[in-house]
């Protein structure tokens, strides 16, 4: 059961994963928070140090629209798991047509 289960979780996420910064994986939390996507590295640290908790790899699949936009969307919330209220996107692949476009973002928080 908890197979299904597990799969049902992937099959929702839309092929996502979710890395902290030493390598150990992390299972994204269900409730989404607020979170403010900057396009580069550059403007994210123009309001201040950074510290970078993890990495979000994700596509569009399981949507009508095949962007990156689309992919920066429906994965930017999965910062929450890992603590972050911020992510930079750090590459993104848009093929066009009905291929799945793929984006790379890193979460981080501010350090004060």
């Amino acid at each position: 059961m908890r197979t299904i289960t597990t799969l049902a979780s992937l099959l929702l996420a839309g092929c996502s994963t979710i890395t902290t910064m030493d390598g150990r994986p992390v299972e994204a939390a269900d409730a989404a928070c607020d979170v403010r996507v900057y396009q580069t590295y550059q403007a994210a640290i123009r309001q201040g140090p950074i510290e970078e908790l993890c990495v979000i790899t994700g596509t569009s699949s399981m949507s009508f629209v095949h962007t990156s936009a689309t992919a920066i969307e429906k994965h930017k919330g999965k910062a929450c798991s890992c603590g972050a209220n911020a992510v930079y996107v750090q590459s993104r692949h848009d093929t066009g047509g009905w291929d799945l476009a793929t984006v790379t973002m890193v979460a981080f928080r501010y350090r004060k």
